[in-house]
């Protein structure tokens, strides 16, 4: 046996047997797999799938019936050629009810069918049937309105205005349902203290007497509220305070050179209490007429007013003892001179 081994060609002879042995079985291998695709090919194969989630919509029907209690999808199982079944999508075909005429007015019990398949393929849906309300229908248009009880604002400021978009809705319902509609509209709200003018978008609500969600279809459910915040104000006279009067040799009278009033703004339970504003001018050095500035004393609790100080016309009038002894002073004067 080592001879044979120890001997060059014995081995390469060898090598080559177990080359060809090789070689035939990885021919033969692929010689079957290429022989199953083509038979493959060559045939028609049925198959089954299965699609849920498929979007269940309503049959024909009169104009004027309103059908509700209808569920919103169904799964389908699809049986045929699997060649067709790789070219179905869930969007080539529609499952609706059968068609629902006057008769079925009340509670009814709907078959439901497939349109669009291809018609190599049987289906089955599940559920095959559903149970539905089918009522008199009704279409009405109404306002947006809405309600701002949940909407926290400044105590500085308020809602000044509130332009809603669109301002009217349609909708579409049982006649029964539409007869119990109480509001329309949108609860504008807001997490935080809000002191300025915002847009934001709300869904709408349809409710009862009672508050209560009403089963009724809308052209639209998203509303755009658009609300105007300004400061709280208030516009109130202005009142002159004077110190440093001497009436002992003048009297005083005072007018506004400009502004005779003053706004304010701060919180309503604030502004409720002001009647007017008072104006401070010091006269105590004055020896004549003049324009001089006063200041005004704003409330405790005001945040802020369109102005803080005014013109204030002083005319001063000499008393007559003032000019009495103006004139003594002036004849003394005089005497002193003739001397």
């Amino acid at each position: 046996m080592n001879r044979v081994w120890e001997n060059k060609w014995a081995v390469r002879l060898i090598s080559l047997l177990f080359a060809l042995v090789i070689y035939s079985f990885v021919t033969s291998e692929n010689y079957a797999r290429h022989a199953a695709l083509n038979s493959q090919t060559a045939t028609s194969v049925n198959s089954t799938e299965t699609i849920e989630g498929i979007p269940l919509y309503l049959g024909e029907h009169p104009d004027d019936i309103y059908v509700s209690d209808i569920q919103e999808t169904v799964s389908v199982k699809l049986e045929g050629p699997r060649n067709i079944l790789n070219q179905v999508t869930r969007d080539s075909f529609i499952v609706q009810t059968e068609e629902v005429s006057e008769d079925d007015l009340g509670t009814a019990t709907l078959s439901l069918e497939i349109e669009g398949l291809p018609n190599e393929v049987s289906y089955r849906i599940n559920p095959s049937k559903v149970s539905v309300s089918v009522e008199q229908r009704e279409v009405v248009e109404m306002p947006v309105e809405y309600t701002i009880d949940e909407l926290q604002v400044n105590s500085d400021y308020r809602v000044d205005s509130i332009t809603v978009e669109p301002e009217n809705v349609k909708l579409v319902g049982s006649k029964a349902a539409i007869d119990m509609i109480d509001f329309v509209g949108i609860n504008i709200s807001s997490e935080e203290l809000v002191s300025e003018p915002f847009t934001k978008t709300y869904r709408l609500q349809i409710l009862d007497k009672e508050g209560k969600l009403l089963d009724v279809n809308t052209d639209t459910m998203d509303i755009a509220a658009e609300v105007e915040i300004i400061q709280n104000s208030k516009e109130v006279p202005l009142e002159i305070t004077a110190i440093g009067e001497d009436n002992s040799r003048a009297s005083y009278s005072y007018s506004f050179a400009n502004h005779e009033q003053v706004v304010l703004y701060g919180s309503q339970e604030v502004l409720k209490s002001i009647e007017a504003v008072e104006v401070v001018v010091d006269v105590s050095q004055l020896q004549k007429s003049s324009k001089v500035t006063g200041m005004l004393n704003l409330p405790s609790g005001i945040s802020s007013a369109n102005i803080n100080q005014v013109e204030i016309n002083i005319e001063m009038e000499p008393t007559k003892a003032k000019l009495s002894q103006e004139n003594s002073e002036e004849n003394n004067s005089d005497e002193t001179d003739n001397r």
